[in-house]
């Protein structure tokens, strides 16, 4: 039994940190496991039932509600018992920002939220059943934390700025455009992202190779170094097999219908 999906879009009054809400209900007590496969972008998660396994590559229980920011690796996770999660997916800049939190990741590969200003969001949203009455919730919450509009800083028009070129440009060609240089930048995604400027590109590949394949359903390593931009096969390889911990052949010939799921596709 697969877990219920669904996702929707933001109002356009929070769509300035908030890109996406995904929730998952799981109502069977067989264990399901897969992976998180990494996203270039970073997620609030609620869970308000029994709450997942982190399987690799540390074994933990998630905790009620934390943040997941960029990670550079696949993590394996295991839902146990019956699930419902609320996944709020964030510009992760903005996030850090908002939040005043370094989303460098300690001892775990989560980032803790602070207790006393979410758990009784949390709580809130516990008792609710509605997902349109725990999107409103949260959105209150938001604007109530950021009243005032907006204004992107020098970091958030860098990640902009990668996220829109990162597919068909390299590093150097990119920094030339960003009045900063490499080692500041570098430090600056660390805290407000959790990941250096490379490891974004280099995830945003392997997602472009993922969303793309599916939807040609054909694999062929040629095209996929062509369409990623790598210098050539074993480029492409070494850089797939890093992230997903798979090879392409073996990550595009299995099942990835609860890794969709999992890494909110």
């Amino acid at each position: 039994m697969l877990p219920e999906v669904k996702y929707y879009s933001p109002d356009t009054d929070i769509a300035w940190l908030v890109t996406q809400f995904e929730f998952i209900n799981y109502r069977s007590n067989k264990e399901l496991t897969d992976k998180f496969f990494p996203r270039e972008d970073a997620a609030i998660v609620f869970n308000f039932r029994d709450p997942p396994q982190m399987v690799s590559p540390v074994r933990q229980t998630l905790p009620p509600f934390f943040i997941a920011p960029v990670c550079p690796t696949a993590n394996a996770i295991s839902i146990t018992g019956p699930n419902e999660s609320m996944i709020v997916i964030c510009k992760p800049t903005v996030l850090s920002r908002v939040l005043r939190i370094n989303l460098t990741p300690g001892n775990t590969i989560y980032v803790p939220l602070p207790e006393d200003l979410f758990h009784p969001l949390w709580a809130e949203m516990k008792s609710q059943e509605k997902h349109e009455t725990r999107i409103k919730t949260f959105s209150a919450f938001i604007k109530d934390l950021w009243p005032r509009k907006y204004i992107p800083d020098e970091t958030d028009r860098s990640y902009d700025l990668i996220l829109g070129k990162g597919i068909n440009s390299h590093l150097h060609t990119i920094l030339s455009e960003i009045a900063v240089c490499e080692r500041t930048l570098q430090r600056r995604f660390r805290s407000r992202l959790g990941a250096t400027p490379k490891t974004l590109i280099r995830i945003m590949r392997i997602n472009y190779l993922w969303e793309t394949t599916v939807r040609g359903g054909k694999i062929d390593h040629q095209d996929l170094v062509f369409l990623g931009h790598y210098f050539d096969q074993t480029h492409m390889i070494k850089d797939f097999k890093s992230i997903t911990g798979e090879t392409p052949l073996t990550f595009f010939r299995r099942n990835l219908g609860i890794a969709r799921i999992f890494s909110g596709k």
